[in-house]
């Protein structure tokens, strides 16, 4: 059997190429054929997925949630088998999928051999994420982090980044429609969510990957008042420690197949962690779009 290992040398504070031989010999034992790169963009990622997709038997890849992004954007609509090593910021696709955030027992899920279908969600008909799309000033902490401050400080460059802009957001209005269902007003984040992660925290705690619907939750703000400010804050914090359906009156949620979000041009969505388009936007479950080595 073949295997393409793909890495991202800037994921795990930038100390992921020292593990990069001990998982290649460990991927050789598995499969018996291993061939290794390292692309240097998102756009390289993808393009690098899409040519092993098509000439390997697994696709193994090390990187963050964004990593995940580019790979699956490569290989949407063919049969290899995805093997996931997290080594980024918050890894919530693999919080959602189960899959173990060490090297060792990330590898021993692939090892194993178990392999079983995910959801992943279409946008706007031409691009692909697995865990999330989202809109608001605080997603953009994100993708603005800069990469040093990662590398220093993990998981809570975001955090401190979040809690920033929290007082600097403007909100956005948006009109929502998920089946029957419909939610408008101003916002200070939505987010339609795959899995049960968001920013390491389970605030979907009974959604699944394999379910073929997804949650939609928005945050309102209905002002720029310090009271508001506050308001919006607790919300949040309340949706990050209880869950979505426990976030209070100013949380709104919706659950489906399907979901279509229309908001002015200026409103930058986020996708899996990496910047995605502006304006309006159309959500759509694919169920079973992906094979993944799965512990169960």
């Amino acid at each position: 059997m073949k295997c393409a290992f793909l890495y991202n040398p800037q994921s795990g504070k930038g100390k992921l190429g020292w593990k990069v031989e001990g998982i290649g010999r460990r991927l050789k034992k598995i499969f018996g054929e291993v061939v290794i790169e390292a692309p240097r963009s998102a756009e390289e990622m993808t393009a690098r997925a899409d040519y092993w997709a098509r000439r390997a038997d697994a696709l193994v890849f090390a990187g963050g949630d964004g990593t995940f992004h580019a790979v699956l954007n490569g290989v949407i609509g063919k049969d290899v088998a995805l093997g996931y090593i997290p080594a980024g910021t918050c890894n919530d696709a693999a919080g959602s999928l189960g899959i173990p955030k060490r090297v060792r027992g990330a590898l021993k899920v692939i090892e194993r051999g178990r392999t079983a279908r995910v959801d992943c969600l279409r946008l706007n008909g031409k691009r692909y994420a697995l865990s999330i799309a989202a809109a608001g000033s605080l997603t953009r902490v994100t993708y603005e982090t800069a990469q040093d401050k990662k590398r220093r400080m993990g998981w809570l460059a975001y955090a401190f980044g979040a809690w920033k802009r929290l007082w600097h957001a403007e909100g956005f209005y948006a009109e929502a429609a998920c089946g029957g269902a419909r939610v408008k007003g101003e916002f200070a984040l939505a987010a339609i969510l795959n899995g049960k992660k968001l920013a390491r925290f389970s605030v979907c705690r009974g959604a699944s990957m394999r379910d073929g619907v997804c949650e939609a939750a928005f945050i309102r703000r209905e002002g720029a008042s310090l009271r508001e400010k506050w308001g919006t804050a607790f919300a949040l914090v309340r949706v990050l420690l209880f869950g979505i359906e426990r976030g209070g009156r100013r949380v709104a949620v919706l659950r489906g197949a399907r979901v279509t979000v229309r908001t002015a041009e200026r409103v930058v969505w986020d996708f899996d962690g990496e910047r995605g388009t502006g304006g309006d936007l159309d959500v759509q479950v694919l169920r079973g779009a992906a094979r993944v080595f799965l512990p169960k």
